[in-house]
C-alpha cells in the first residue's frame, strides 16, 4: 500500500475521531469508524514500513488522540456549543382588568384549540371552547381561568 493511502487512512481516522469528540458526542459510527481507520492505518504502517515507523505512527496517533480528548473534555470547548440564554417570558402576561367575559374580538389565526386573536386591540393567545374556529371569525370571551382566555365563536344570523 502506498504511503499516501496510509497517511489518508490515519488522517481520515483522526478526522472522524475529532468529529466524534467535538461535534457528535457519544459513541457513534463516526468515532468507531475513526478508531477502525486509525488502527488499520497503523497496522498497514507496521506491515509496509517495519517496526520503527509503525511504532512512530502509533505514538504520534496516540498523542494526537490524547490531545484531542483533553481539548474536547475542557469545559470551555463545550460552552461554545451550549445554549446560554434562557426563556423567561410567558405566553400571556395579561392583566385581568383588561379583559372580561363578554368582550368581543376577531381571530387572527385558526383556533385549533389554541391560537392568536385580537381582543380590545391586543393580540393574545386564546383557547377555543369548541373544536375549531377559522381565521377572521368573530369571537367572544367565554371565561378566564389562570390567565388563559377561553373564547367561543359568535353565531352570525343567517338570512
Amino acid at each position: 500500500m502506498d504511503l499516501i493511502y496510509i497517511l489518508l487512512l490515519l488522517i481520515g481516522g483522526l478526522a472522524f475521531i475529532v468529529l466524534e469528540l467535538v461535534a457528535i458526542p457519544g459513541t457513534s459510527i463516526a468515532g468507531l469508524s475513526g478508531l477502525a481507520l486509525t488502527i488499520y492505518g497503523i497496522v498497514r504502517v507496521y506491515a509496509e514500513y517495519g517496526n520503527t515507523w509503525g511504532t512512530i505512527s502509533l505514538f504520534v496517533s496516540l498523542i494526537i488522540i490524547l490531545i484531542l480528548l483533553f481539548y474536547s473534555l475542557r469545559t470551555k470547548t463545550w460552552k461554545r456549543f451550549t445554549l446560554n440564554d434562557s426563556i423567561d417570558s410567558r405566553v400571556n402576561e395579561i392583566e385581568e382588568d383588561n379583559f372580561k367575559v363578554g368582550d368581543k374580538g376577531i381571530t387572527i389565526t385558526r383556533l385549533a384549540s389554541a391560537g392568536i386573536a385580537e381582543i380590545n386591540n391586543q393580540r393574545i393567545e386564546v383557547y377555543s371552547i369548541t373544536s375549531y374556529i377559522d381565521p377572521k371569525s368573530e369571537i367572544e370571551i367565554d371565561s378566564i381561568k389562570d390567565k388563559r382566555i377561553f373564547v367561543k365563536p359568535i353565531e352570525q344570523e343567517r338570512i
